[in-house]
């Protein structure tokens, strides 16, 4: 049994795998979204040769070579963090061969210049707010340590939302010519064209922006690289957003919850807890919003909606509907009866990833009491919340969804006792069967 540490665990970790996979080319053939398959045209004409001087890349680049000048797709993974796409070079795509751990350019002559392209893939990859323009102006690369007889610079740009950086080594006794060669090799890359529908490099293309005008809400099912669940597709003034179909992803305790989008309330519901989110993905339904939907990266590219890329999870949302929205909608009012405990257990007896449970218990618990109480660290209210929350445990073997190791043998939810939506949740902590500091809880429900 592994302990599980935490309120919220991830189960699935697919962002770094989409960003450095995506980038790469992809063998895999998809359908497009139902309702926006394109139309064969067949008097459509071919498309006509590249011309010899152009060096169109497995990256997706095209690049127009100097007389002398060569090219080549070197997709390999230098580190754990780097892949190297493709070289370019006069003379010759040989570069300095890595010696433990560091490159040795004593091999290469030092009359050459090498240019390279890197795909940078972890924390921190994202260096810019938006997407690189082009051309690139190699004049304002920056230099790096030099290596052997070689000059190094790079030059930092973003395509796909993905940090690309282009890397020469310039040889000591490089004529100017060629390094004036390099400057027009940098300034002619340009990204390949990206198609109007279907699955590209690890997005998928929705179709061009103005398909959705602001105010849309449009469901697609689960399609190519987007994995198992379907996604609600927003239109915004300023943002588009792909929501995941299913609440609650990537934790231990709990199983998915499929969402439905309320058109009158213009919400997103979980029909099993209650919960509620607005339009930019805020839940509406406890005083913590600490459930935000989850998500697929989503944006504009060559007014085409992309959506893809890496899908994750977060807990903290600060976009404001009514700056996206004419008719943003206010939260709504918190009932003034409480959830039953029978009702509560119901809820989150279907949802909680508890395989078969042992007991099931709920109480009624002041956040002040709460918060001073000894149980599972990390799932705690705000003492401040505004009134009492449910506190619900199961005991039983927890198998999250699509794994088949037990995790442990308690789960713990904090419910809105008065909406009935999650305010969080842990499992599996200390290796007992019930949840440390349950028993001590006070219960002042009626």
């Amino acid at each position: 049994m592994r302990p599980w540490r935490g309120v919220i665990g991830a189960l699935a970790s697919v962002g770094l795998a989409a960003l450095v996979l995506g980038s790469l080319p992809s063998s895999v053939t998809t359908t497009a979204p139902a309702g926006m398959a394109p139309t064969a045209n067949p008097s459509t004409p071919a498309p006509s040769p590249a011309p010899k001087d152009i060096f169109h890349s497995a990256a997706g680049f095209d690049l127009r070579l100097p007389a002398g000048w060569l090219a080549s797709d070197r997709e390999e993974m230098i580190n754990r963090r780097t892949y190297r796409l493709f070289v370019v070079g006069n003379g010759g795509i040989d570069v300095g061969p890595t010696v433990s751990g560091n490159p040795d350019w004593t091999t290469v002559p030092g009359d050459r210049i090498r240019l390279e392209l890197f795909l940078f893939a972890g924390p921190g990859g994202g260096a810019f707010e938006g997407e690189s323009n082009f051309p690139l102006d190699w004049t304002v690369a920056r230099a790096l340590p030099d290596q052997g007889d070689f000059a190094v610079r790079a030059l930092s740009f973003q395509h796909l939302l993905r940090p690309f950086t282009l890397t020469a080594h310039i040889g000591r006794s490089a004529p100017a010519s060629l390094q004036d060669d390099l400057v027009r090799l940098v300034a002619s890359l340009r990204p390949e064209a990206i198609p109007a529908q279907g699955d590209y490099r690890g997005w998928q293309v929705m179709g061009p922006l103005d398909a959705f005008p602001v105010g849309t809400v449009r469901h697609f099912d689960a399609v190519g690289s987007l994995g198992a669940y379907g996604f609600f597709l927003v239109r915004g003034a300023t943002k588009v957003f792909a929501f995941i179909d299913h609440a609650y992803l990537f934790m231990a305790a709990i199983k998915p919850c499929p969402l439905r989008y309320e058109t009158g309330a213009r919400n997103f519901v979980c029909d099993t807890t209650g919960d509620r989110w607005s339009r930019v993905g805020k839940q509406l339904s406890t005083q913590t919003s600490s459930f935000g939907l989850p998500f697929h990266g989503a944006f504009v590219k060559d007014g085409l909606v992309l959506v893809g890329g890496s899908s994750t999870s977060a807990s903290r949302n600060d976009h404001d509907e009514a700056l996206e929205f004419p008719d943003p909608v206010t939260p709504p009012a918190r009932a003034t009866e409480r959830v039953s405990r029978e009702d509560i257990l119901n809820r989150y007896s279907s949802l909680t990833s508890t395989a078969v449970i042992v007991r099931s218990e709920a109480r009624l618990v002041p956040a002040d009491a709460l918060a001073r109480s000894g149980l599972v660290r990390g799932v705690l209210a705000p003492s401040s919340y505004p009134g009492p929350v449910w506190v619900v445990a199961f005991s039983g073997e927890v198998r999250p969804p699509g794994f088949a190791e037990l995790f442990g043998r308690w789960t713990v939810f904090l419910a809105d006792a008065n909406t009935g939506g999650m305010i969080t949740a842990a499992c599996c902590e200390g290796g007992t069967d019930w949840p440390a500091g349950f028993d001590s809880l006070p219960d002042v429900a009626n």
